[in-house]
Order: structure tokens, then C-alpha cells, then sequence
């Protein structure tokens, strides 16, 4: 499982945890009402965050995910699906926007 390690203005330790399309952080350190909750819930009620150094196996998957990001963005038609629907679930995430909505439904 990949991870990255956060802290928020208030000193608490995160772990960002990617789980199927959604991105999700879940105490390490401090006292905090709840203990795991959606990376979009943290940024709004503690944010911003810090983000520490990564080891390098996960610095590099995330580097492969700017790359793929880079790649949509600068010339998407030459990306694949795959890689599209990879930006798409990332920012999907992010944004924390639920995954049985579609752009018409909106």
C-alpha cells in the first residue's frame, strides 16, 4: 500500500492513504475528533498540510503519477485510457466528488 506522511497547522501526524478512488488520512499523532476521515475533510478543518519526505519507492510512484498527469494535460491525444482514467480517479479524490455521478447527472 502506498502512503505519505502529513502534518497539519496544529502539529498532528497524518498517513494519506489512496483506497480504491478516493484519498483518505487517518491519525498517526495528536487528538483529533476523528481519527480517519477524507483527505478534503483534513485540508478544511486542519489545513494546510505539510508533507514529509517520502521514501524512495513511493517518491517514485508518485513521480509516475506527474508524469501521467503531464502527459494528459500537455498532449491528451496521445494518452491512453488507462492513463486518463488514472488523472481522472486521482482528481477524483482530491476533489472528493462521488463516483456514481456522471457529468450529465450534474
Amino acid at each position: 500500500m502506498n502512503y505519505q506522511i502529513a502534518v497539519d497547522r496544529e502539529g498532528r501526524t497524518w498517513v494519506i492513504l489512496g483506497i480504491g478512488n478516493t484519498l483518505k488520512v487517518h491519525r498517526l499523532s495528536g487528538t483529533a475528533p476523528v481519527a480517519v476521515m477524507a483527505l478534503a475533510e483534513l485540508v478544511d478543518m486542519y489545513g494546510p498540510l505539510i508533507l514529509a519526505p517520502t521514501h524512495s519507492a513511493v517518491a517514485d510512484e508518485f513521480a509516475s503519477i506527474i508524469d501521467t498527469v503531464d502527459l494528459v494535460a500537455s498532449d491528451p491525444e496521445t494518452a491512453s485510457v488507462e492513463q486518463i482514467r488514472i488523472v481522472a480517479s486521482v482528481l477524483r479524490g482530491i476533489l472528493n466528488c462521488p463516483t456514481s455521478e456522471t457529468a450529465s447527472d450534474r
